[in-house]
């Protein structure tokens, strides 16, 4: 089952690690990703997440795309 968050980002860490997480809204989400550092190192590199059902990180749904 998918669960479609408000939010939807994703962080590199220095070890590589790559994460994505979901919450309510982006300061939810940079929150989430902060608390990962101890473990994995620096957050290098952030964003909010581009798919079917996000724009920059905030749901649309798929429903809301204009495909041409």
């Amino acid at each position: 089952m998918k669960v479609l968050y408000p939010w939807k980002m994703i962080g590199r860490y220095a070890d590589d690690e790559e994460i994505e997480v979901g919450g309510f809204d982006e300061e939810d989400c940079m929150t989430r990703l902060i608390s990962k550092i101890e473990k994995h190192g620096d957050l290098v590199w952030y964003s909010g997440v581009s798919d079917e059902d996000y724009v920059a990180g905030e749901y649309i749904g798929r429903e809301n795309f204009i495909y041409d």
